[in-house]
């Protein structure tokens, strides 16, 4: 959402395509100067009844914030309807929280309202739905394993009882929407590919939600898991500035050759998650 080339916008902007208040904010702008060169910051903080003639411009170049007392104004400035409203003002909250809980929260408060407007957005029209929740590959993954059984009560029990009968059986059909699960000739459940991995058009957002659901299991793992089912181990290394791009695609190469040795083999019992993390333990002095 971020890299969009704002100045060839051709139609209004539609709101429930973003995740970034900030682009959307600076979208609407170029949208309205370009329809009519007399539109200005002033224009519209007249039209919000902000103090500030200014106020926007320091929006969206991140000097300042969207409070709880200027979200209504801004949404009279851009002329929300009330559920574009909603949506705007869980987009600020999605923001400018720093809990990841509430981030997770705002997040899907966020993917309901897509949803329910039906924008046809990468998100919502490309397999990136399927990161929206984390057990939704890790369902795919169950379908490969042996024994497994099309029934919501024994996927819930299989998935420590974390998710709900009824999201279970919302994951098949989101699945076999996107084409990530078909049925056989006798109608059972396979995956139609066999290897999978993400691509740079999904939404970092995801990704980071997911990460972040990962690591908490992870540690939690340390606790509940016995030593002969997980491995966990480091390393602590100096590495040139101009040699960490050479670390980074060294774990990639070896992220995509576990999935090409054991992803093709569909006779497990259990589905795991192997996590790669490498990020600075240190900051550099000024």
């Amino acid at each position: 959402m971020g890299e969009k080339v704002t100045l060839e916008i051709s139609s209004r902007p539609n709101l429930f395509d973003y995740f970034d208040y900030r682009d959307f904010l600076q979208d609407f702008y170029h949208f309205h100067k370009k329809r009519n060169s007399a539109y200005s910051y002033r224009l519209f903080a007249r039209k919000a009844k902000l103090g500030s003639p200014n106020y926007l411009k320091l929006v969206v170049d991140g000097k300042r914030r969207i409070t709880d007392r200027t979200l209504y104004q801004f949404s009279r400035g851009l002329g929300l309807n009330r559920d574009e409203e909603k949506y705007f003002r869980e987009l600020v909250m999605y923001q400018e929280v720093s809990d990841p809980d509430s981030k997770d929260q705002h997040l899907k408060a966020l993917m309901k309202y897509q949803e329910k407007q039906r924008t046809p957005t990468p998100l919502t029209e490309t397999r990136s739905r399927a990161l929206t929740d984390w057990h939704h590959l890790v369902i795919r993954e169950l379908v490969a394993t042996k024994g497994f059984k099309e029934d919501p009560s024994w996927m819930v029990k299989r998935l420590g009882g974390k998710i709900t009968e009824s999201q279970a059986k919302e994951s098949i059909e989101l699945l076999l929407t996107l084409k990530l699960l078909k049925r056989n000739s006798e109608g059972k459940l396979e995956q139609t590919e066999p290897l999978l991995t993400s691509s740079d058009d999904v939404p970092a957002h995801l990704l980071r939600s997911l990460h972040r659901f990962y690591l908490r299991r992870a540690l939690a793992s340390i606790f509940s898991v016995t030593a002969d089912k997980r491995e966990m181990s480091g390393l602590l290394l100096a590495i040139p500035t101009n040699r960490l791009k050479d670390v980074k695609e060294e774990i990639k190469e070896f992220r995509k050759k576990l999935n090409r040795k054991y992803g093709m083999e569909k006779s497990g019992e259990e589905v795991f998650f192997a996590g790669l993390y490498l990020f600075p333990i240190t900051q550099r002095a000024e």
